[in-house]
């Protein structure tokens, strides 16, 4: 009953899209393994159960993952991601829903979005982006898989709640960076309002961290979020200096 309600709720597309992209991941990754321990702990899953989804045994996944066998072939990484989603699925799909989310082409304010090959910590993020961290230097160590970078005024202009909900919802372990920023109050109201929360928030645009607005920062401490300022020239600069860490 809870699994055709969900497969109600997400389309055979959206769920084609989400494996192709998780396989496609893998197949293109210069360590395949990497990728799919992450895409399991993204699912909140432990190998034991996700390797009895698949029919191995968790020592076979386990060596997969940590590339002790060779590149997994195209049947083994169909049967990993099927797995995942049906394991998740018959717990209730959250994660299926979240990752499958379809959007419209957000590019008008997007201007760059990418899953980072290895995961870095919060504060490999903050110091690739000349950063000062304001709020969660106990999150230092915290793990950061991707990155979506927005123009701030273009996003307000254009951009719709659901646009908003997909950008957060993509995948929460990430950084989200909000440019042309006056003090940052309007980007922390927004995650506020939204139920799924990025694990770190980055706002460009204050040229010393004394401009950052007070309440943003009380905010960002009230939601549990890590709130940097980053201190690089431009908005081309901070993409930049994101790839380099993909």
């Amino acid at each position: 009953m809870v699994q055709n309600t969900i497969e109600r709720e997400v389309s055979a597309t959206a769920r084609d899209i989400l494996m192709s992209r998780i396989a496609g991941e893998i197949i293109l990754s210069s360590s395949p393994g990497s990728v799919m321990k992450k895409w399991r702990q993204l699912f909140e899953l432990n190998q034991s159960e996700l390797a009895r989804h698949m029919g191995v045994s968790s020592s076979v996944l386990s060596d997969y993952e940590n590339n002790r066998r060779k590149s997994p072939g195209a049947v083994f990484i169909k049967k990993f991601v099927s797995a995942l989603v049906d394991a998740d699925i018959k717990k209730g799909g959250i994660h299926v829903r979240r990752f499958s989310m379809l959007h419209r082409d957000l590019s008008i304010a997007v201007l760059d979005m990418s899953e980072f090959r290895n995961p870095k910590t919060v504060r490999q993020v903050v110091e690739a982006l000349d950063g000062v961290l304001l709020v969660g230097r106990e999150w230092d160590n915290e793990l950061i898989y991707g990155y979506t970078v927005i123009d701030s005024l273009s996003a307000i202009r254009n951009l719709e709640a659901l646009d908003f909900l997909y950008l957060f919802g993509k995948n929460p372990n990430r950084v989200i960076v909000f440019t042309k920023v006056s003090r940052g109050r309007s980007p922390m109201v927004a995650v506020r309002l939204y139920p799924i929360k990025p694990k770190m928030i980055v706002i460009h645009g204050p040229k010393i961290p004394e401009e950052v607005d007070a309440f943003a920062i009380e905010l960002a401490e009230l939601e549990g979020v890590s709130f940097s300022l980053s201190l690089l020239k431009s908005p081309e600069e901070i993409v930049e200096r994101l790839k380099k860490l993909v």
